[in-house]
């Protein structure tokens, strides 16, 4: 049976900086409770005479020992007025809808074919890992099949997205207005676009880098910007253009958007991928850049 699945995808940093559209579609199975580990995400704050917005780092999938609401971000949540996030909350038979009215196209080279002859042994052992097969990727664009792929990453770390830090934010603000910078259908479009050399390289690096979700977790965890940083760095050399479709335009919109709300009095939190925090062509570096002055909170 063809399952839409998706998890973050690429190397680290791209697993922060993508939210979980799909993965919203199935129930990923928990790990084994083991004593909660305190993390302590990036948080940033923007504030003048009459406003203060939150900046929140997140990553989309979470196992569910994995504790991150610290006094600094507990204060965030209680003092805020209404929540940002990248996308809005949607029912999961809608979004994986949009994902399958996108991603499965007829008369699609073998999925195998897509990659070096060299990574094919290793797109095997990823494609069986998260209990697809070949022959349901062979039907998917190459950039959903990167997403598939890496959702069996996340699962096989017994990560879900009903843990992750947006699914948490929005039942803390249940009552409270919750705004959205993208629609889950715009935010598909990104990848969909992609010309095929980028989407080939999103499916090299999902079938070659196994431990990438563990290692996004600990970056995030920590709130390790400078790693999240070169990750982003290595992702994207030589790739310019999906550079600029996936990070640089995403960053320079919102930081317009922040730097434009400031104007309006109210508390806000903010909460985006912490890809989106990290390096010179990030959310702070541009309101910086912009003149606002941010503030790091933890």
């Amino acid at each position: 049976m063809d399952r839409p699945t998706l998890h973050g995808f690429g190397r680290d940093g791209l697993r922060l900086i993508t939210p979980l559209l799909i993965a919203a579609v199935i129930a990923l199975p928990g790990c084994s409770r083991s004593r909660p580990a305190q993390a302590r995400p990036a948080l940033f704050v923007v504030r003048d005479a009459d406003t203060t917005i939150w900046v929140l780092g997140t990553i989309h999938a979470l196992p569910p020992n994995v504790a991150w609401e610290t006094p600094a971000i507990t204060r965030a949540i209680d003092s805020a007025d209404i929540l940002v996030t990248e996308i809005p909350r949607s029912a999961p038979g809608e979004v994986g809808a949009m994902f399958i009215g996108l991603a499965r196209r007829d008369g699609l080279p073998p999925i195998a074919s897509r990659v070096d002859a060299d990574v094919r042994p290793a797109l095997y052992r990823a494609i069986d890992a998260a209990d697809e097969s070949a022959w349901t990727l062979d039907k998917l664009e190459t950039w959903a099949a990167a997403l598939v792929i890496e959702n069996g990453r996340a699962r096989a770390a017994g990560a879900s997205p009903a843990d992750g830090v947006e699914a948490v934010l929005a039942k803390r603000f249940a009552g409270r207005p919750q705004r959205a910078f993208e629609t889950p259908g715009s935010q598909l479009a990104l990848f969909d676009h992609l010309g095929e050399p980028d989407q080939r390289r999103l499916l090299t690096l999902a079938a070659t880098d196994s431990g990438g979700y563990r290692r996004a977790l600990a970056a995030w965890s920590t709130g390790d910007l400078a790693t999240i940083a070169r990750s982003n760095d290595q992702l994207f050399v030589g790739a310019p253009a999906m550079k600029a479709t996936l990070l640089d335009g995403r960053n320079t919109r919102w930081s317009r958007w922040i730097t434009a709300r400031m104007r309006r009095p109210g508390k806000l939190l903010v909460a985006v991928g912490t890809g989106h925090l990290a390096g010179p062509t990030s959310v702070v570096a541009m309101l910086r850049a912009r003149g606002v002055a941010v503030q790091r909170v933890q």
